[in-house]
This record gives structure tokens, C-alpha cells and sequence, in this order.
């Protein structure tokens, strides 16, 4: 082999190397392992990392991670994943577990609703999970506020692209932007129902083991981190032609 060929491959298993696995691409040929204290449920081998440090360590949710999750989220996956409708027939669910600041949950998220808005046979329940810091925490909690508010759509929309500075201020242009009542929306954003759906969202990150976002549980299977259109819409076949009895 000459050498300039030598130094091609080099760099580009160099550059492999050093892609972490969790940026690595999932091979078509999905190779499924239970997954674990989710009976039922399953994760992607090789889609996620091991090691390194908890990334929910020393993270300050001003309080909300002492808040517990409500019992009956806390006893049942399914209603914790994807809400009180649970897995309707022919409809996969999918829990997107996101942060403001991850750029690939931009992407993903962007991919997912354009499947749905296009008529694919999903439904998209987000779960926050504000690991980037105080900023991520800012807009995780305003469009949790939005929720209770009836307008986490438009919130998210809102907030994919503007960076939400800190102060009231802030909150009152967001608020005037939507239409929503500034004092309800304020309120909301530092009141108990978002610190425990915030609380809710972390404590399920944590046992499902997920070690950064963005985490994504397309029907019973969790895939971490980046996956293409490609795989997307095969493991979305995939869950939907399969019979669950996961969520029964």
C-alpha cells in the first residue's frame, strides 16, 4: 500500500476512533437486547456508552430533582414514557428525552415531526432533560409551562430559536409571543406542577440509564443518541408491525 493510502485509511479509522459511541451511526441490521428493570422493553446494541461519569452529578434543577415523581408514573413505564394514552393500535409513541442546547436533538426532533405532520403513524411525547446547564434548565422549565398552558407546541417552536436570557423579561416577551397570560406563565414556570414533570422526566432518565440526549424510545426499544432516516423509519415499521403487550 502506498503511502498516501496508508495515511487515508489512518485518518479515517482515526477519526472513527474517536467518534464516541453514542455519536456513532446505528448499523441497519438492529441487534436488540432486553432492557433492563423495563420488562418487555428493549435498547439497540451499541447504542449507547459506558462509563464515565453520572451525568446527572452536582446538576442544580433549583430543587426540582428532590421533588419525587407522581406514583402512578413512577409504578408504570408506560405511563411514564408516553403519558396517559399509553400505545394506542396502529400508532407507535415515541418519548423523546431532549435538551434545548443538544444540537442532534434539533435535528431528530425535526425529522420525527415532519414524519407525524406528513401523516407517519406516531406520537411524539417529549421528556426534558436539561444536562447542558442553566440555560437548557430555563427552557426546559418554560415549555413545561407552556404545557399547562396548552401551547408546548408553539413554545418549542419558540425556543428552538431564540436563546431564553434569564429574568423576568424574558419570560413576559416569550409569554406575549404565544399569547399566553404573563402572570399564569410566570407562575407556572416556578410552580410545583413543572418541577415534578421536570422531576418526573429526570428520575425516568436516570433508571432508563440514559447518558445524555438525545434518548429516544421509539415504541418498546431505546435508541441513545444519533440514528438516520433510514433506520428511523425501518425501527418505526419495525414497532409498529410487531404485536406489544408492553403497555396493554
Amino acid at each position: 500500500m502506498r503511502r498516501r493510502d496508508v495515511l487515508v485509511v489512518g485518518g479515517i479509522v482515526a477519526v472513527a476512533v474517536a467518534i464516541p459511541p453514542i455519536l456513532r451511526r446505528i448499523p441497519a441490521d438492529f441487534e436488540f437486547e432486553p432492557l433492563p428493570g423495563f420488562a418487555g422493553f428493549r435498547r439497540i446494541t451499541g447504542g449507547s456508552i459506558s462509563g464515565g461519569i453520572d451525568p446527572f452529578f452536582g446538576l442544580d434543577v433549583q430543587g426540582s430533582t428532590n421533588v419525587a415523581p407522581s406514583p402512578e408514573r413512577a409504578a408504570s413505564p408506560c405511563v411514564a414514557l408516553f403519558g396517559p394514552e399509553g400505545w394506542q393500535p396502529d400508532v407507535v409513541p415515541i418519548a423523546i428525552f431532549s435538551d434545548f442546547n443538544c444540537p442532534y436533538c434539533k435535528v431528530l426532533e425535526q425529522r420525527l415531526m415532519e414524519r407525524r405532520d406528513a401523516g407517519a403513524p406516531v406520537r411524539l411525547i417529549w421528556h426534558e432533560m436539561p444536562l447542558l446547564g442553566a440555560a437548557s434548565l430555563r427552557s426546559a422549565q418554560a415549555v413545561l409551562a407552556a404545557r399547562f398552558l396548552d401551547a408546548e407546541e408553539a413554545a418549542r417552536a419558540y425556543l428552538s430559536q431564540r436563546f431564553l436570557r434569564p429574568g423576568p423579561a424574558a419570560l413576559q416577551t416569550m409569554a406575549d409571543a404565544l399569547d399566553l397570560p404573563p402572570d399564569a406563565f410566570t407562575e407556572e414556570v416556578s410552580g410545583p406542577r413543572v418541577a415534578r414533570a421536570l422531576a418526573t422526566s429526570m428520575d425516568l432518565g436516570r433508571r432508563l440509564g440514559i447518558p445524555g440526549t438525545p434518548g429516544t424510545m421509539v415504541g418498546r426499544t431505546l435508541v441513545i443518541g444519533a440514528i438516520n432516516d433510514a433506520d428511523l423509519t425501518k425501527l418505526i415499521e419495525i414497532e409498529r408491525s410487531q404485536p406489544q403487550t408492553v403497555c396493554a
